[in-house]
């Protein structure tokens, strides 16, 4: 963790004219990024840079005040134009009214702030998810634990272990902007205390299995108890970065000439092949469900339709529950295979091509799953542009396979 009050914020700094003989000025709260503004005693250049939370903590950038141009650490330009365009606005600010509704729990006078506001669902999901952490390693001590968090989050949010919630009534889209009245409704709050620290956040929020149910407060798939008739699900997206299609130029191509709907057919026949073959096998065993964002087409009578057009509370705890009856879900690698893979008891993601740097950010392991095996078994992450049945064979094993599977390593320690 960071100190940011009572102490001045020190960065690990350089300015353009390599002098490290730095002012460090205010902090400014854009959102995902919390900037220190930095002036070189040197050669008086003006810059932010970002504090290492978050994905700063990957990807440390400075912006040049006079230039508005964003560089890394080293000062070489930077080209990641997702990560740029939230730094950058801090040069051209809006102000539009915004509010920040803060509940507190418990009154504190030091505290530890973990950031999860963000442009990107699945970032805000796993920063989240370092509350697991924070809450524990902080149960005996002074620090009151604030979180700043957008509502669409909230009710994930643990019952217990909480200071106080700061919720900004914000949309995704709004934070990729810089907005001073959120800047100063931040800073505003933070007179309230007299040491105030900003937690990491990290990206991969633990070293451990995530507790999902104290988070959705919606228990995961137990193999020891099953359902009756447990699901097989496929999680739906048909934004065009998230349609099962092999070649991935071809479906950047299209989506770049603006006709990603031409692909929908094909990743809806996908699915119901896919669902097609794994009744011929299993018959009424499985109920085969869809789930997920967006409600184009109509599926099969056999397949259970529950997507959806509208995200709430409520939705949002229907669907984990859809989770957490299925004994296997599949779907394409992104931020709407955290939750289903947390909650699933095994689960298929589908990576493509260019997506290999981002491996397993979206996979959640379960508490049981203790041995390294069992969970390389159960959560699995095989290359989207696989024959499709090749794809149905792996379900088919898991499905099928895994009880004999553990029968080769789960015995007495007995000579």
């Amino acid at each position: 963790m960071i100190e940011i009050k009572p102490a001045q914020v020190t960065l690990n700094s350089i300015c353009k004219c390599g002098s490290k003989d730095l002012i460090f000025g205010e902090i400014i709260w854009q959102g995902q990024h919390v900037c220190v503004d930095i002036t070189c005693k040197n050669c008086n250049k003006n810059f932010l840079q970002n504090i290492p939370t978050g994905q700063s903590l990957l990807e440390t950038r400075i912006v040049e005040k006079d230039t508005k141009s964003v560089y890394k650490l080293d000062w070489q330009p930077s080209k990641d134009a997702w990560l740029n365009k939230p730094l950058s606005s801090i040069l051209t600010p809006v102000k539009d009214d915004i509010s920040l509704n803060v509940q507190v729990n418990t009154h504190n006078k030091k505290i530890i702030i973990l950031n999860c506001l963000e442009f990107v669902y699945g970032h805000a999901v796993l920063v989240l998810f370092n509350l697991q952490r924070i809450i524990k390693l902080n149960s005996n001590s002074t620090l009151g634990i604030v979180v700043i968090i957008q509502p669409m989050f909230k009710w994930m949010l643990p019952q217990e272990g909480i200071a106080e919630i700061w919720t900004v009534n914000t949309s995704f889209k709004q934070m990729t902007y810089y907005n001073e009245c959120l800047n100063m409704a931040i800073h505003k709050e933070l007179q309230r205390f007299e040491q105030v620290f900003l937690s990491h956040g990290h990206l991969i929020p633990t070293n451990t299995p995530i507790n999902i149910q104290e988070f959705t407060k919606i228990p995961p798939f137990n193999f020891d108890i099953p359902p009756t008739r447990p699901r097989i699900t496929f999680i739906w997206r048909q934004d065009p970065g998230r349609l099962w299609i092999r070649n991935i130029y071809i479906l950047k191509g299209f989506e770049k000439l603006g006709l990603k709907k031409i692909l929908l057919p094909f990743h809806y026949l996908r699915i119901v092949t896919l669902f097609f073959f794994l009744k011929k096998e299993f018959g009424n065993r499985f109920i085969y469900t869809v789930a997920g964002f967006g409600k184009w087409m109509l599926f099969p009578k056999f397949i259970t339709d529950a997507r959806t057009n509208d995200f709430n509370d409520d939705t949002e705890r229907f669907l984990c529950q859809i989770y957490s009856e299925s004994e296997l879900i599949i779907g394409v690698h992104g931020s709407s295979m955290i939750l289903p893979s947390a909650h699933a008891g095994m689960c298929i993601s589908l990576m493509p091509s260019k997506r290999w740097g981002n491996f397993a950010e979206d996979i959640l392991f379960s508490p049981s799953e203790t041995d390294v095996r069992l969970a390389a078994f159960q959560k699995r992450i095989i290359p989207i542009n696989l024959c499709i049945f090749d794809i149905i064979d792996i379900c088919i094993n898991m499905l099928k396979g895994r009880m004999y599977f553990l029968k080769k390593f789960k015995h007495s320690n007995e000579l």
